[in-house]
């Protein structure tokens, strides 16, 4: 039987943003049970940041620079938030006003 899958969507593509989709490739190696998370969406303003994700997640569907983009996505049930700290309090506001489950 397939496992539920959790679509997230990761914010942010630097060091803490390749952590997290490292943790998530290794995800379904931990657990034989419950829902598997999968990314499906990538954003960042940097075209160059996002080769290492496409190169290793070919289930990503959404690529953009935009995060309000990915807030109206009905692809996306979760948005990790991996942006400088100082940009946290928008962006976990823009979240959450989504209904979309934060990560962070």
């Amino acid at each position: 039987m397939k496992r539920k899958e959790i679509h997230i969507e990761i914010v942010g593509l630097g060091l803490m943003g390749q952590e997290i989709g490292s943790s998530i490739a290794r995800w379904c190696n931990l657990l034989n049970d419950g829902p598997v998370p999968v990314i499906k969406g990538i954003c960042n303003r940097n075209p160059d940041s996002r080769k290492w994700y496409i190169d290793n997640f070919p289930e990503i569907e959404v690529v953009t620079n935009d995060y309000k983009v990915l807030l109206e996505s009905d692809k996306i049930d979760a948005i990790y938030c991996a942006v400088p700290h100082n940009m946290h309090e928008q962006f976990y506001i823009d979240i959450i006003n989504a209904k979309k489950h934060l990560l962070a």
